[in-house]
C-alpha cells in the first residue's frame, strides 16, 4: 500500500511540475505597468482596445476597451474607469483622429463592431475625451466580429472581418449630423478572421487569420492588388493559433513594428513595419515585480501607439486583454505595457538565423 501511495504521490507531482513549465521560458519577458479596472460582465467579456491621444495633454490620453457583453468602457492611462457606454455586444474597437469629410471641421470618430444590431457602432470623441454614440450602420453578412479603421486619400474606411472569412470595406460619409456607409469591396479568405490593421502608409491590410497566420494585403484605393502571408502558424517565429489582436508601432515614413498576439500561446510576435515584415522577436506578458499586477495569458485584442504619453510610456504604450485577472479568474481587463520595455526585451533576444 505504501509503494502503491507513493507511486501516486511521485506521479502527482511530476503533473504539478509539467503543469507549471512556462511555455514561454526560451522568450523575454516584459512587465505591465498599470492595468484597467475590470469590466463587470463576468466571463469571456472584455476583447479589443484603442488608444485616444490627448494632443493638448498627452498625459491624460485614454484607452477604448470593449466588454463583449455589454458595450465600450473608456479608461485613463491609470486604468481607471472615465466612462462606460452601455451599448450591446461590441467586440473589436479602432479610431482614427483629425477626420475630414468634405473639407469640414476636423474631428475624432472610433467604429466598434456591433453584433447586438449586426452592424457597426460609431463614437465621436471630444477635445476633452468624451465619448458619444454617432450612430450605427447596418453590415449584410451575419456577425459581424474583428473590425479596423484607416483614413487616408481614399477617405475614412471601416474594415470588418467575419469567422467565414471575408473582410467587407466599408467607406463612410458625412450627412449632417449622421453618417452613411457603402460596401465597397469584399475579401476572402480561407477561415476564421478576427484582428485586423491598416497602414495608411504603405497602403496596408495586415488580417489575423485565426488558425494559418497573417495576411498583408496591397490595396488600391478599395481594390486588391497583391496579397502575402506575413507569417504562418507553426514557423520559428514562434507565432500560434489563435492569431488574435494585430496593431502597428508606427515611426517615421514606414518605419516602426507590426504586434500579433499568438493566443493560445500566450506570447505576441513583432515584425518590421516595413515588407517584408522581417520578425523582430517574440515575447510575453509576466507579472509586475511587485506582483500587484499578474501576467497576461490567452490576449484576444490589442493595440499600440508610438506617441510619447508622458515620463511613463515615452516611447508609446502596447494596450492588450487579459483574459484571467489575478485568482479571480471570472474577469477580465486590460493591461498597459511601456514600449520601451518591450524594445529593451527584444534587444536582449537572441535570435537564431
Amino acid at each position: 500500500m505504501k509503494s502503491e501511495l507513493g507511486l501516486i504521490l511521485s506521479s502527482l507531482l511530476v503533473v504539478s511540475a509539467c503543469a507549471s513549465v512556462d511555455k514561454n521560458a526560451a522568450y523575454p519577458h516584459v512587465q505591465p505597468v498599470a492595468e484597467t479596472e475590470e469590466v463587470a460582465s463576468t466571463g469571456d467579456a472584455a476583447d479589443d482596445p484603442a488608444i485616444w491621444i490627448n494632443e493638448n495633454s498627452p498625459a491624460d490620453s485614454l484607452v477604448l476597451g470593449t466588454d463583449k457583453q455589454a458595450g465600450l468602457y473608456v479608461y485613463d492611462l491609470s486604468g481607471s474607469v472615465q466612462q462606460f457606454l452601455e451599448f450591446g455586444e461590441l467586440n473589436n474597437v479602432d479610431l482614427r483622429q483629425n477626420v475630414q469629410f468634405g473639407g469640414q471641421e476636423a474631428f475624432d470618430i472610433a467604429a466598434a463592431t456591433n453584433r447586438s444590431i449586426n452592424g457597426v457602432s460609431l463614437f465621436t470623441i471630444d477635445d476633452q475625451g468624451e465619448v458619444s454614440a454617432a450612430g450605427d450602420f447596418p453590415v449584410t453578412t451575419i456577425e459581424p466580429y474583428g473590425l479596423c479603421v484607416g483614413y487616408d486619400e481614399s477617405g475614412y474606411r471601416v474594415f470588418v472581418t467575419y469567422k467565414t472569412g471575408e473582410v467587407e470595406i466599408f467607406e463612410l460619409t458625412r450627412e449632417g449630423d449622421g453618417f452613411s456607409s457603402e460596401l465597397k469591396n469584399t475579401l476572402q479568405f480561407g477561415s476564421q478572421l478576427e484582428g485586423c490593421s491598416y497602414d495608411e502608409t504603405q497602403n496596408m491590410l495586415l488580417v489575423g487569420e485565426e488558425a494559418a497566420g497573417v495576411w498583408r494585403v496591397a490595396l488600391q484605393g478599395n481594390d486588391e492588388v497583391g496579397r502575402q502571408a506575413l507569417d504562418v502558424v507553426g514557423s520559428e517565429t514562434g507565432l500560434m493559433a489563435d492569431v488574435e489582436g494585430i496593431d502597428i508601432w508606427r515611426g517615421p515614413a514606414n518605419t516602426g513594428y507590426v504586434v500579433a498576439s499568438a493566443q493560445e500561446a500566450d506570447r505576441y510576435v513583432v515584425y518590421e513595419r516595413a515588407v517584408p515584415n522581417r520578425w523582430v522577436g517574440t515575447f510575453a506578458i509576466g507579472a509586475s515585480s511587485d506582483e500587484l499586477i499578474d501576467g497576461v495569458s490567452h490576449t484576444d485584442g490589442l493595440t499600440i501607439s508610438s506617441a510619447n504619453l508622458g515620463s511613463t510610456f515615452s516611447e508609446g504604450i502596447l494596450v492588450v486583454q487579459d483574459d484571467s485577472n489575478g485568482k479571480k479568474e471570472r474577469t477580465q481587463n486590460f493591461k498597459f505595457i511601456s514600449w520601451s520595455d518591450v524594445i529593451i526585451a527584444l534587444n536582449n533576444q537572441k535570435i537564431e538565423p
